[in-house]
């Protein structure tokens, strides 16, 4: 008898899945999903999500940056972005101030508390691709990055 799976139920025979691995949105999608469960395990302490880590970058990189802007970069609809920038802010971890050029904008920026962490997370970055990529050569890593930049322009 073979040893049952996870969910209980016997291990299925090896599955024909080439059509799918030749299947482009298909295998991000599960790559996506690699990379968001190691990253859940890696910066669980930190108590940093894919979401808040991107968040944190861009506000990072890019201070003063309004929400309109954020959200469309990260693909999030606004009331869902707003709900974060909400839970950040009573954290202490980001603050909005009213735009000087536009009092009716608002732009965000990292308090110290939100620059500390999000400090301590890009120390764990590096390492954290590191390991996700290890399968790839580093001229590999390299082109797959620039792959991922050609059909994601900024």
């Amino acid at each position: 008898m073979k040893p049952a799976g996870k969910s209980g139920q016997q291990p299925e025979k090896s599955l024909n899945l080439q059509a799918l691995q030749r299947t482009p949105g298909f295998m991000l999608r599960l790559a996506q999903l690699k990379f968001f469960e190691g990253f859940y395990e890696e910066f669980a302490a930190l108590g940093v999500t894919p979401a808040t880590y991107a968040i944190f970058v861009v506000i990072r990189d890019n201070p003063g940056v309004p929400p309109s802007s954020l959200a469309s970069l990260l693909r999030l609809r606004l009331p869902n972005l707003i709900k974060i920038l909400n839970e950040l802010e009573s954290s202490g971890f980001i603050k909005r101030n009213r735009s000087k050029a536009d009092r009716r904008a608002v732009e965000l920026m990292l308090t110290p508390k939100g620059a500390k962490l999000i400090h301590e997370a890009a120390r764990v970055t590096a390492p954290y691709n590191q390991k996700m990529l290890a399968p790839l050569s580093e001229a590999e890593q390299r082109t797959l990055l620039e792959l991922l930049n050609r059909i994601l322009p900024f």
